[in-house]
């Protein structure tokens, strides 16, 4: 049967849609539709994200507990998200993942301990705010947790207190945990750090800041991380000989290495180059010849240059070049047209309240022309189309997520402006990572016609083919449509991926003349 309707997708296709919108978006679009939504929604197959960052959150929270994955609270919610659910514990055995921003410690200790009765938890983010100095009791209690498999741990606020942890070091099997993602986003003493990981035997990921009493490095016994692949680190001051001493104590069998190189002495900042800006002073601008860290030096050894912003300031770097999914048949040496801008905070002026958006692009483009950009943060059609109009020369555009004024539908005055950009403009490749409201849906429907390339993130094979379904179907009705390719991203493609996309697409007549290709973990469908 042809989809030629909502309607017609399954109940299991509309659980798989409903774990990409956080749980109000879910009911304030499709609550009121029919009998049969109502049903969908409150069907204990249905799992809930819950944002209480909604207002209407809460009342899911209490009504809907035994539905809830996950839950991401913020501020003054915090503390009594947690209460509710420490009062009500028995009632959220589906409860996979925390997100806790601006939590206290003195709350934070008794929820963890009740956490590890929930068989299914595995994920927790705390954003603590405390002035004590000793987080042992907090670091134990976590690492009691039976299933944690993620563990991101930041403390605010914090700058100048050295933060202390003083557990032994784990030595049985009960004592290591299962944590595979370790972010420890403060910092600690080289000391602590080991003792830390040796906790996390497991740890395929991980990250933290500056160490602290560096100069203990030589008395720090060796430690096995056979299964740590990636490893990212702040480096304040630390010399080279230090460096690998530190590396060569862990046992690992590394594939990436991120390191952030913070030194007053410019010239030990050869690839990464931080650009402050600062409401007291008027940073300079760049005055050389534009492009110069895109010439023939650089690209004959195939490294590009990359623009991205964060906390207000911005930062330059020089990287090798590693092919991205818009450069599908396309010729690898174009690299010339490579430079990529990359918009981590759409808002500078939280930080600075003289610097916007438009600073960091006008000092970007003294240095360089921008060719692709990467907005990796919720940002607003307006603000969207006031950056696109700051960048003449964008082939391609890629959006993590949409913010509307009501996340069900857009209005005509919303869309208008950037519609007529997408129209007049030359945007060729368009990229959408969380396809996260109804509203998403809608702007790809009226956009998707503009550009020739459309890439989407998924999660597994029916979100592929809800996706497929939709914009095909939008494609055969519109015979102005520009767009001839559409490919999608996932974590892990099965090798019937091809075969199952040509099923879905014969079978539903959607396509006459196409090929489906894959490269890596991206699925490209080209039609003429």
């Amino acid at each position: 049967m042809s989809i030629t309707t909502i309607e017609h997708f399954s109940n299991e296709i509309f659980y798989e849609i409903f774990e990409y919108f956080n749980a109000y978006v879910i009911f304030n679009g499709f609550s009121n539709l029919n009998n049969r939504f109502q049903l969908l929604l409150n069907s204990s197959l249905t799992r809930l994200k819950l944002d209480d960052n909604y207002l209407e959150s809460k009342e899911l929270l209490h009504n809907l507990r035994h539905q809830i994955l996950s839950i991401h609270s913020f501020d003054e919610n915090t503390t009594k998200i947690i209460s509710t659910i420490k009062s009500n514990l028995s009632l959220f055995q589906s409860l996979q993942s925390l997100i806790l921003c601006s939590i206290k410690s003195d709350s934070l200790s008794s929820l963890i301990h009740q956490l590890s009765s929930l068989s299914n938890f595995y994920s927790l983010t705390i954003d603590l705010c405390t002035e004590e100095q000793d987080h042992t009791n907090i670091y134990q209690s976590i690492f009691n947790l039976p299933t944690l498999k993620y563990l991101k741990y930041r403390t605010c606020d914090n700058e100048d207190i050295d933060i202390v942890i003083s557990l032994p070091i784990a030595t049985t099997d009960q004592q290591k945990t299962s944590i595979e993602y370790f972010i420890m986003d403060h910092s600690c003493s080289i000391k602590d750090l080991f003792t830390l990981l040796s906790y996390t035997p497991n740890v395929r990921y991980l990250k933290f800041l500056n160490l602290i009493d560096i100069n203990d490095l030589n008395t720090i016994e060796p430690i096995k991380l056979i299964n740590l692949t990636k490893l990212s680190m702040e480096i304040y001051e630390m010399t080279f000989d230090e460096f690998v001493i530190l590396i060569k104590k862990m046992g690992f069998n590394l594939k990436i290495l991120s390191l952030d190189i913070r030194h007053e002495d410019i010239s030990k900042t050869f690839f990464k180059k931080t650009i402050y800006f600062s409401d007291d002073y008027e940073t300079p601008m760049y005055l050389e010849d534009q492009n110069e860290f895109s010439s023939t030096f650089w690209l004959e050894r195939r490294w590009i240059f990359k623009v991205e912003n964060d906390s207000g300031h911005l930062v330059y770097s020089i990287q090798p070049y590693k092919r991205n999914w818009y450069e599908y048949g396309s010729e690898s040496n174009q690299l010339s047209k490579s430079v990529e801008f990359e918009i981590v905070d759409v808002s500078p002026e939280r930080w600075l309240k003289s610097i916007s958006i438009s600073d960091h692009i006008y000092h970007a483009l003294t240095i360089t022309q921008i060719y692709h950009l990467q907005i990796s943060t919720t940002i607003s059609l307006e603000n969207l189309y006031k950056i696109l109009l700051l960048l003449p020369d964008i082939e391609t555009l890629s959006l993590f997520r949409l913010l509307f004024t009501n996340p069900t539908s857009i209005s005509d005055e919303e869309l208008q402006p950037l519609y007529l950009l997408f129209h007049e403009k030359h945007f060729q490749k368009l990229s959408f990572s969380d396809v996260y409201q109804v509203a998403d849906v809608h702007f790809l429907m009226l956009i998707c016609f503009h550009v020739n390339h459309l890439h989407l993130h998924c999660k597994d094979y029916n979100h592929v083919e809800s996706f497929v379904g939709l914009i095909l179907s939008l494609v055969r009705s519109r015979t102005d449509s520009k767009l001839r390719l559409l490919s999608f991203t996932m974590l892990k493609f099965a090798n019937d991926m091809i075969e199952f996309l040509t099923k879905i697409i014969k079978e539903n007549k959607l396509l006459n003349d196409f090929i489906i290709e894959q490269v890596n973990n991206n699925v490209y469908i080209k039609w003429t």
